[in-house]
């Protein structure tokens, strides 16, 4: 009987070992951007799909109004009852599927005029969010006190939602009286959102297709009043618009402010009774920002548009003359 002998397989040895090691490592190493780079990629699209759906609802407003909702208004100097505040996005709600949030902020705390408080404050509307801003959607979580209203309301009064998206008032920073005066200086901005803004379709003379609308900023992780940017439910700084001032993602810092505020949150500077506050549009994503134009196209502006090009996109009747290219 002829025995078998059996054969024995060689065992793995340290070099081995660590030359699989260190390919699986570089295979990570080139996965993992690689995936970060799709997951950006889908984010852009859904914030840029997410502008579409704002500027057919500013769209759905106009063809009922005929004038697109105003970028910012209040009765705060004014008798007239109730006390009213708000900004552009609170008219559209029911046209992104919320007009029960819509119901809330028109029937509750009136008298101190903020917008999107009780339920609505805590509410949060993925239509106004960029899934790339990884602070975004906040909720202010203190209230400040160290102003007040002759009303005797609490100015800063549970302020409520910040979020990215916001419209666009022109190629300027926004008057801004020093003493309280708010952006009442804003009606003399030449963008299509402005303070107590009606603008009709007929208003854009610089045509649909070349004019700006809607862009997105970005928010920093503070939850208290310190940061304005992005809130909607108290614009009354400007901080629910954005100018083509300066370039997208530029690094000259936002400027928005108020007496009592004085605090510095990159990218922002926030300055007690700033004289021309403006917020720039920025993102997170690669290269420029997400955009919608007033026919309801939506484009991506990069950095390095031309800025003679892109502050002319922001006037709605200037009669500028560019090529976009």
């Amino acid at each position: 009987m002829i025995g078998h002998k059996r054969l024995l397989r060689p065992a793995f040895t340290l070099i081995e070992l660590l030359v699989v090691i260190a390919i699986i490592a570089v295979l990570i190493g080139l996965l993992v951007p690689a995936v970060q780079k799709v997951r950006e990629a889908a984010n852009r699209m859904n914030c840029s799909n997410r502008q579409k759906q704002l500027a057919l609802a500013l769209h759905g407003y106009h063809d009922v109004n005929n004038a697109f909702p105003p970028g910012q208004y209040n009765n705060f100097y004014s008798n007239d009852a109730p006390y009213i505040r708000g900004c552009w996005i609170h008219p559209i709600l029911p046209y992104i599927e919320q007009a029960s949030l819509f119901q809330n902020f028109e029937n509750s705390n009136r008298v101190n005029g903020w917008a999107l408080l009780a339920g609505g404050k805590a509410t949060m509307v993925s239509t106004l969010v960029c899934p790339s801003d990884p602070a975004s959607p906040k909720i202010d979580t203190i209230d400040g006190n160290n102003v007040v209203y002759p009303t005797g309301a609490s100015m800063f009064e549970k302020q409520g939602l910040h979020t990215n998206m916001v419209v666009c008032a022109g190629d300027r920073g926004y008057a801004n009286p020093a003493g309280g005066a708010g952006t009442s200086g804003g009606q003399n901005l030449n963008g299509m959102f402005f303070v107590k803004s009606k603008t009709r379709m007929a208003d854009v003379t610089d045509g649909t297709s070349n004019t700006l609308m809607l862009s997105e900023i970005v928010l920093v992780a503070d939850t208290t009043v310190n940061d304005l940017r992005g809130r909607y439910s108290n614009s009354w700084y400007g901080n629910s618009w954005f100018s083509a001032l300066n370039p997208p993602n530029t690094s000259i810092a936002d400027r928005v402010g108020y007496q009592g505020i004085s605090t510095t949150k990159a990218p922002s500077t926030l300055t007690t009774n700033d004289p021309s506050p403006n917020l720039s549009a920025r993102s997170y994503h690669s290269g420029g920002v997400n955009t919608a134009f007033a026919d309801g196209s939506t484009r991506f502006m990069r950095e390095s548009v031309n800025q003679t090009t892109y502050r002319a996109m922001a006037t709605r009747a200037l009669g500028e003359v560019f090529s976009d290219n």
